[in-house]
């Protein structure tokens, strides 16, 4: 017997009494940032889920957790760089709730330029122009619009940090694991799933305030860019991926599907 594997969102979930097979669904953020999805969940809050980080489960937690795995970087495609860049890096979402303002303000505050590699949403084009657009000077604040995997390989690994400075809990955060996997460590505010992917003190410094950030900027270049590949190495490739929604599966066709560990 084979089981069915849900990564899109609340709407399969309501199909699942139709089937023979157990259905596994990974929620990707949508019960701690949509509200809305929680009332299917709850009503199908028996069936077996899996987070992608363990703060992901404060948004619904009385959900059947079989396990936190943790989402997976195709390590090949990110170069580890042993040397320390000299400019900071935001790589996202061109949004306040991704803190695109507050790594402008800590550029202008530490004196270290800013790379933004950004895509920018309709719905976030009034921010752009309004906040973001203004502060761009191609010195202190550079923009290099969106980018593909060549150059945001190239950006991140050249970057003496990656700022992290999300306004809403983080449910994972690839963009976290793809910095550190190009040795670059991470300044982040402690929202969600941040604290998890980087380890304060050794990969990164997850902070509380833009003061803090600030100040992390003169600290982060004494870190040890091999802890930030090794890190990922171990904990968030495709392969440990794999690995642990095989073990997913196992658990809940053996029957065992409520351990709500991390595998």
């Amino acid at each position: 017997m084979g089981s069915h594997h849900n990564q899109f969102n609340n709407q399969p979930r309501c199909f699942a009494p139709l089937l023979d097979t157990p259905m596994v669904t990974t929620l990707h953020g949508a019960a701690l940032l949509e509200p809305d999805t929680r009332f299917v969940y709850r009503r199908f809050r028996h069936l077996p889920y899996v987070s992608i980080s363990d703060a992901e489960r404060l948004g619904c937690p009385e959900l059947n957790y079989v396990a936190t795995v943790y989402n997976g970087v195709d390590i090949r495609q990110f170069t580890f760089r042993p040397e320390t860049g000299e400019y900071l890096m935001f790589l996202g979402r061109a949004s306040a709730k991704k803190g695109l303002h507050l790594a402008i303000e800590v550029a202008v505050r530490s004196g270290v330029p800013l790379v933004i590699a950004a895509h920018i949403p309709p719905g976030e084009r009034e921010f752009f122009d309004t906040v973001v657009r203004p502060r761009i000077d191609g010195k202190l604040i550079r923009f290099a619009g969106e980018v593909g995997p060549d150059e945001r390989n190239r950006l991140l690994g050249g970057a003496l940090a990656l700022l992290h400075l999300v306004t809403e809990p983080e449910p994972f955060g690839l963009v976290l694991a793809e910095a550190q996997a190009c040795g670059t460590p991470v300044i982040g505010f402690g929202l969600g799933s941040v604290p998890e992917v980087v380890a304060h003190g050794e990969t990164g410094f997850v902070v509380r305030s833009v003061d803090e950030a600030a100040k992390a900027v003169g600290q982060v270049h004494a870190l040890d860019r091999h802890a930030c590949r090794a890190r990922v190495e171990a904990r968030f490739t495709i392969d440990r991926m794999v690995e642990g929604y095989i073990e997913v599966y196992r658990r809940v066709l053996e029957g065992t599907g409520t351990e709500n560990g991390r595998v």
